[in-house]
């Protein structure tokens, strides 16, 4: 297993490019891959272009490292959960941009976020952060998200499925993976979600980006769901948390037992990245130069 880093994790407040500045303090820690994102739908023409692809893959080779995945935003490509046929058709085309951009950047996989139901609102924008009520302002005591009556989550289901089933062969045609990253409150977020769409989908180019965080948020114990997904896990964020409201925390300073996440996965056979995913530090380079020597030492006493 190598060590990644999402440039995320220095573009404060957000992921809005440019990244290079980025890619180069990445690089400066001494990682061996890290994952580039299309945060808003003018980067995939307006930042992505030729030539900027090449002095990005300039700058990152140049360091020795690698592309671990190329990331799409999930609200780039919402029309994946409508039925609409043109609504559908015109997020494949953004989707086939994104892969466009990844096959050119030099790597073999390409992630999105599930998408959640469009016409369900929280009183937060990004659906998936809304788990506790205090989460949003101004505070009311329930945790409210608004459905509508007489919801077909049946039909939804159905329908996103087969969203993914045609981004999969986007992807299989490109030669690369498909990895789909499960959040709380989406369509596709917890271990079962994902085996279950991969029953139907049935193809080696289809996989998940497991997010340690994301699934701690979802009360499962992280080693028995490595172990039911096993060769399904195409790429690994790192984040810890709390149990309680924080899940952005630098592995070791949380409560998931690291060692045990390293065990299953080398136990199913994963050999991918491991990748840090720690967004909003005020003073990232101290927070994430630690997270790295501790995922180092875990390493180290899982190989001995």
């Amino acid at each position: 297993m190598k060590l990644g880093c999402a440039v995320g994790c220095f573009t404060y407040p957000h992921y809005n490019a440019p990244y290079e500045n980025a890619i180069k303090k990445i690089g400066d820690l001494g990682f061996q891959g890290l994952e580039l994102i299309a945060a808003e739908i003018e980067d995939l023409d307006g930042y992505y272009t030729e030539d900027r692809m090449k002095e990005l893959r300039n700058i990152y080779t140049g360091y020795g490292m690698e592309l671990s995945e190329f990331v799409l935003y999930a609200h780039l490509v919402t029309g994946l959960m409508e039925r609409s046929p043109r609504q559908k058709e015109e997020a494949y085309d953004i989707f086939k941009r994104g892969v466009d951009k990844a096959v050119f950047l030099g790597t073999d996989k390409l992630n999105i976020v599930s998408n959640w139901p469009n016409e369900m609102k929280a009183p937060i924008d990004y659906l998936p952060c809304y788990f506790h009520p205090s989460l949003s302002a101004p505070f009311e005591p329930k945790l409210k998200i608004e459905m509508p009556l007489h919801y077909d989550a049946k039909g939804a289901w159905e329908n996103y499925i087969d969203s993914l089933k045609k981004l999969t062969e986007i992807c299989e045609d490109a030669g690369i993976t498909f990895v789909l990253e499960g959040h709380a409150n989406v369509e596709i977020g917890t271990t079962d979600g994902i085996l279950r769409a991969a029953d139907h989908i049935q193809s080696s180019h289809f996989g998940t980006n497991f997010d340690t965080a994301w699934q701690l948020v979802q009360r499962e114990y992280l080693p028995w769901s490595i172990y039911k997904l096993g060769d399904k896990i195409k790429h690994v964020h790192l984040r810890d948390g709390d149990g309680l409201l924080c899940y952005s925390l630098p592995p070791g300073m949380g409560i998931i037992d690291w060692n045990g996440v390293v065990r299953a996965l080398k136990e199913v056979g994963y050999t991918g990245y491991l990748s840090f995913e720690l967004t909003g530090y005020k003073e990232p380079e101290i927070y994430i130069s630690a997270a790295k020597a501790y995922m180092e030492k875990i390493l180290k006493e899982e190989d001995a």
